[in-house]
């Protein structure tokens, strides 16, 4: 399992996720790891977070960013729709007529679920920011995200922060520590998500770029210096007054 976030700024957009692996059914016995790449970048102005069945989510994102190359101006409108339809008739190519997912089936007879989240500008970095959510059990069909943040995953802990915490007036710095506050705690609520945080940001200046691990782990140790100073506001005793003289 997984979480996935993507989040808007004034100046920009995040992408963010664990690195957690999870192998074999979640209503049983399991094992995890820990290396799993769940960001990649489609153009210059527009990336992507995955969700689901790792290997194949990273088959899809590969064959699709090799029918973009060299095609770098597209913008996030475009490529939503270019990635539904590519989408749409890979996984019709894959499986058949195999049934969405349904628990009430055995997973063997399911088609397994992919989930996407695009975030993006405009061509050339023109037009507004915007971020889309796309997912097999719904056939690929875009959704548009209006609220300026969009889960994916185990969503569950992560929805209740952001909604507590997100401004849409935040600018980059701010919208990073969140994103990474988000999986931190997620992780220490469910074992299905953790692993180190992977991170990109997209702008206008500089279009789609990775953060670098040591600027992920000073965010992290940041967020964790909070959380510490958080515990003391609610249970560290008031210091004693000293006597009146």
């Amino acid at each position: 399992m997984t979480l996935i976030a993507a989040l808007e700024g004034k100046d920009g957009l995040i992408l963010a996720s664990d690195s957690r692996g999870t192998i074999g059914d979640p209503r049983g016995l399991t094992a995890i790891n820990d290396v799993h790449k769940k960001i990649f970048s489609l153009s210059k102005y527009c990336g992507i977070a995955t969700a689901g069945s790792a290997e194949l989510n990273n088959q899809l994102i590969y064959s699709f960013t090799k029918r973009l190359e060299g095609e770098d101006v597209i913008g996030i409108e475009e490529i939503v729709q270019e990635f539904f339809k590519f989408s749409r008739s890979t996984f019709q190519e894959w499986f058949g007529e195999k049934p969405f997912v349904s628990h009430g089936q055995p997973i063997v007879d399911q088609r397994p679920t992919m989930t996407f989240i695009l975030a993006g500008y405009g061509k050339r970095g023109n037009g507004n920011k915007k971020i889309y959510l796309l997912s097999s059990n719904l056939d690929f069909a875009p959704q548009l995200c209006t609220s300026g943040h969009m889960l994916a995953g185990v969503p569950q802990y992560a929805t209740y922060l952001i909604h507590r915490f997100y401004n849409p007036e935040m600018k980059l710095p701010h919208i990073k520590s969140l994103a990474a506050f988000l999986i931190q705690e997620t992780a220490t609520q469910d074992p299905k998500v953790g692993g180190p945080i992977r991170m990109a940001q997209i702008t206008v200046k500089n279009g789609y770029k990775e953060l670098e691990e040591d600027e992920i782990m000073t965010i992290v140790t940041k967020n964790e210096d909070q959380n510490g100073k958080m515990k003391d506001f609610f249970f560290k005793k008031p210091a004693k007054k000293g006597k009146r003289k």
